[in-house]
C-alpha cells in the first residue's frame, strides 16, 4: 500500500472480492504481467469537434470518480483473506496535451498513435483513482479525449457506463443543472448479493451440466508458429481487421431467420476456422459474457466479465445453418447454467490441463447495439457537435497466461470492427493475418449461401 492510500486507511471501508476478483487473483503472477499488473489496462477515445472547457472536464471525471467506488478501490491481495478496500473520492490525473501538426499525417492517425501510447501506458492498483484521461488538442474546435482504466475493475460494458456518466455530468455541470442519471447500485453491493445468492442457491443442476458438458472437452487454442516461451520478451502485437457492413447485414439476416442472435453466428464461423486450423470437429471455445444476469446492476462499474466454455460437436452438420442451429442450443443452454469462471476452473481443473502449456484462446463478441451505456460525452452549451464514434477500444500488451484475444465489435447497421492480440515469441505476425482473412472468408461465403456445405466455407 502507498504512503497516499496509507492516510486515507482511517476513512477506507472493507468489502470480500467479488467471485470474479478472485478468480483474476488467481492468475496473479506476482510481477507486473499479470492482471493486477499496471498495464492490464482498457482504452477508449472519443474524437471530440468543438471547444472544451476544462475546468467542466475535470469536474466531470471527478464525479465519475465519485459515483463509482471501484475506480477509488484498492484490492489488497496479500492479507488473509484478500479484500477491496474503497477510499475516498479523488481527482482523475487530466494531462492536456497540445498536438502539432504534421506534414503526411492525418489527424485521425495521429490519435491512433495517442491511442497506442496510452495502451502502453502504466495504472499502479495500489494508487487510486485507477483511471486516467489525455485530452488531445489540435486546435480550439478539434480534440481527442483518451480515458485509461484498469482492467482489474473494468470491462467493456463498464467503459460505456463511464463514457455516458461522463457525458452527463459535464453538461450537467456546463448548464448548472443536475445531471440525468439512472439509479445505480455499487460494485461492493453485488458482491454482497453475489455471495448471498451462491451461498443459498443449490447450484447442483448447474455444475450437473458443466460436469456432463465438459468430460473430455479439449480446449481449442490457436496452433503455435513457436514454442510457448517460459517468459515473453516483447510485448503483445495487435493486428487490427474489420469485416464491411454487407456481410454483417447478411449475418444479422441469418441470426434472426435461426431465432439466434449475432453472437451465435460469429461463434459458428470460428468453429468452422477452428476446424479448418485443428481438423477437429468437438470443439470448445473459450468466449467472454457480460455476466449480467441481474437487471439490479446493469448500472453498476465494475469487473463483471465471465469467461465460459461452449463445446458444439459439429461432425454430424450439413450447412453452416445447421451449425448456427447446434451452436444456438450450447449457447442457450451454457448461460442458462452460467456459473463464474473461477468456480469452473476449481471444479472441473481436468479441462483447464487440456490447454497446451498455459496458453489459452479467448473470443470476446460485443453486440454494442444490447449493452446498456451510450458511449457519448455531451459538450457545453455553445460547442458545434461532438463525433461519437469510439475510434478503437484496446486492452494492454499484457495477456496472463499467454495465448490469444480476439475481440470483435458489431454495432448495429455497421461493419465489425476488431482485432487479434498476439505475441511474436509464439506466432508470426502473417500467421494472425491468415486467421482473420480466414475468419472473413468463411462468414462471407456463409452468410452468402448458409446452406452450403460447411466444410467448403
Amino acid at each position: 500500500m502507498t504512503d497516499a492510500s496509507a492516510a486515507h486507511d482511517q476513512e477506507a471501508k472493507r468489502y470480500p472480492l467479488s467471485l470474479t476478483q478472485e478468480w483474476f487473483s488467481t492468475m496473479d503472477q506476482g510481477d507486473d504481467s499479470g492482471p493486477f499488473g499496471s498495464r492490464y489496462l482498457i482504452v477508449s477515445v472519443l474524437r471530440i469537434t468543438g471547444p472544451v472547457d476544462l475546468a467542466v472536464l475535470q469536474g466531470a471525471l471527478d464525479d465519475v470518480v465519485a459515483r463509482h467506488e471501484l475506480l477509488r478501490t484498492l484490492v489488497v491481495r496479500d492479507a488473509d483473506p484478500p479484500y477491496q478496500m474503497v477510499l475516498p473520492p479523488c481527482q482523475v490525473p487530466l494531462e492536456v496535451r497540445d498536438l502539432p501538426r504534421v506534414t503526411g499525417k492525418s489527424r485521425d492517425m495521429v490519435v491512433q498513435e495517442l491511442l497506442v501510447e496510452a495502451e502502453g501506458g502504466t495504472i499502479s492498483t495500489r494508487e487510486v483513482p485507477l483511471m486516467r484521461a489525455l485530452l488531445g488538442r489540435f486546435d480550439d474546435r478539434d480534440s481527442a479525449l483518451l480515458l485509461t482504466v484498469h482492467h482489474s475493475v473494468s470491462d467493456g460494458w463498464s467503459v460505456g457506463i463511464i463514457l455516458r456518466d461522463l457525458g452527463a455530468f459535464y453538461e450537467a455541470r456546463g448548464s448548472g443543472t443536475e445531471p440525468k442519471l439512472p439509479q445505480m447500485r455499487q460494485y461492493r453491493e453485488y458482491v454482497e448479493w453475489q455471495r448471498a445468492s451462491a451461498a443459498s442457491t443449490d447450484d447442483d443442476g448447474a455444475l450437473s451440466y458443466w460436469a456432463d458438458k465438459l468430460d473430455g472437452a479439449r480446449e481449442f487454442v490457436m496452433p503455435t508458429d513457436h514454442g510457448h516461451p517460459e517468459r515473453y520478451s516483447q510485448p503483445y502485437s495487435l493486428h487490427v481487421f474489420s469485416i464491411d457492413a454487407e456481410t454483417m447485414a447478411a449475418a444479422t439476416a441469418l441470426a434472426n431467420a435461426t431465432r439466434g442472435t449475432l453472437f451465435v453466428v460469429m461463434l459458428s464461423a470460428i468453429y468452422v476456422l477452428a476446424n479448418q486450423l485443428t481438423g477437429a470437429t468437438d470443439l470448445t471455445v473459450d468466449a467472454v459474457t457480460a455476466g449480467r444476469n441481474e437487471l439490479q446492476f446493469h448500472n453498476t462499474m465494475g469487473l463483471f466479465l465471465n469467461v465460459l466454455p461452449f463445446r458444439t460437436e459439429i461432425s454430424d452438420c450439413t450447412s453452416f445453418r445447421d451449425v448456427v442451429l447446434k451452436t444456438r442450443e450450447t449457447f442457450i443452454d451454457a448461460m442458462a447454467n452460467e456459473l463464474p469462471a473461477g468456480l469452473l476452473e476449481q471444479t472441473f481443473p481436468d479441462y483447464i490441463r487440456s490447454r497446451e502449456d498455459t496458453r489459452m484462446s479467448q473470443f470476446l463478441i460485443s453486440d454494442t447495439s444490447s449493452e446498456s451505456g451510450e458511449m457519448t460525452l455531451p459538450v457545453a452549451e455553445g460547442a458545434e457537435k461532438i463525433d461519437e464514434r469510439l475510434l478503437q477500444e484496446a486492452e494492454t500488451h499484457d495477456l496472463p497466461g499467454g495465448g490469444t484475444v480476439w475481440y470483435l465489435s458489431m454495432v448495429p447497421d455497421g461493419p465489425l470492427n476488431g482485432f487479434v492480440q498476439f505475441n511474436l515469441d509464439e506466432f508470426e505476425a502473417s500467421t494472425a493475418q491468415g486467421w482473420t482473412a480466414g475468419l472473413k472468408q468463411i462468414l462471407a461465403s456463409a452468410v452468402r449461401d448458409p446452406d452450403r456445405y460447411w466444410r467448403q466455407l
